[in-house]
Parts: C-alpha cells; structure tokens; sequence
C-alpha cells in the first residue's frame, strides 16, 4: 500500500506530544526527498484546538473528507475520554476506508477502537488506559510499546509517538529511509531508540 496522504487528526484536550513525535518523523519524507509528493493534513475537530496544557493548535481543516487519504494517524490525550462518547467523532472516524492504514498512539486507540478497527485484533495504549480499551479489541498488549496488526498499528503511552512514527516510516518507506531520518533526528537532539 503506496502512502501518499497522511491525515493528523487534532482535537481538544489531546496530548501534544502524541501528535508531534510521529507528525516530525514522516514530515521528513518529502522535506528530506525520500519521496517528495508524500503530503500531510492537520484535520481538527474545530477550527482552534487546545491541548491539555493550555497549547493552541489551528488545523489545515475541520472534519475533512477522509477518503483521498493513505494513513490516518490518531493522538491520545485526557479528552479521548469524552470523545469515545461523541457521536459526530466516532461516525466521522467510521468514514475512514476499510482498505487504508490506520495508527493511533497512547489513547488514541480508544477512538479507533470505539469506532470498531480493533474488533478481532491485538492493540495497545497507555497503561492506565488498559480497562478501557479491552471491550474494543480482542487482546490489549502491555509488554510492547507497538503493535501492529495489518494495516492498523497501535502505540502505548504519549513517549511511545517518536518510535511509532519511526516505525511507520520504516513499514511504509524501508529501513534505509528509517535509518536516514532516525540520524537527522539524531543530530537535532531527540532521543532515538534503534530499530
């Protein structure tokens, strides 16, 4: 499955960190010419989101058709809660198409799974978040920090973001393309675990 268009979505009272640890690892592929016509989209569910720190972050669009896009990338964070519960979200969420990737990381894995892609397979979340997901899955995971079970993939807690991206790059692009991301991350300063 060739990614093209990757889609972020943002909501209130998400964790940022979630959001930017994978988002910085697959910006990378066009900026650093792995494949230059790899897009992005910040997609929110209004037109101003605030994190759970107080952090604003304006999306590219609100509740944008999900069809042209390759992956769907979902962040977790204290307000996956109340949106587990948000009958507008989780219909939206329910549009994504049955043959795309789909990776969500920490309580991200709430939403995917309330919207029924975790039915029949193994997923993980942050770990006091274990109780909550196990309706929605078959087996919550909590001795690895990514699971991936086909063309859906599930990180655990909000530091596990970097690793998933990292991860995603190397399942979508290869691991040369890893290894040539993991190093400029490296020379910026993240802390990057090896694959």
């Amino acid at each position: 499955m060739k990614i093209k268009r990757i889609a972020f979505l943002v909501f209130p009272q998400m964790t940022f960190l979630d959001l930017v640890g994978a988002y910085d690892a697959l910006r990378r592929i066009a900026m650093m010419g792995i494949d230059p016509e790899v897009t992005h989209r910040i997609i929110g569910t209004e037109a101003e989101v605030v994190d759970e720190t107080g952090l604003t972050v304006k999306p590219d669009s609100v509740y944008e058709d999900l069809a042209p896009f390759d992956l769907l990338y979902v962040p977790g964070g204290i307000g996956t809660r109340k949106l587990m519960h948000d009958a507008r979200l989780i219909a939206y969420l329910k549009t994504w198409p049955a043959d795309k990737a789909l990776a969500s990381v920490c309580t991200g894995a709430l939403l995917i799974g309330r919207a029924g892609y975790l039915e029949g397979r193994r997923a993980t979340t942050h770990h006091r978040a274990y109780e909550l997901l196990r309706p929605y899955c078959r087996e919550v995971v909590t001795d690895q920090r990514i699971v991936d079970e086909g063309r859906v993939v599930t990180a655990g807690g909000v530091s596990s973001s970097l690793d998933l991206g990292l991860y995603l790059v190397e399942r979508h692009w290869g691991a040369p393309a890893r290894e040539q991301i993991a190093a400029q991350m490296e020379y910026r300063g993240y802390p990057v675990l090896p694959g």
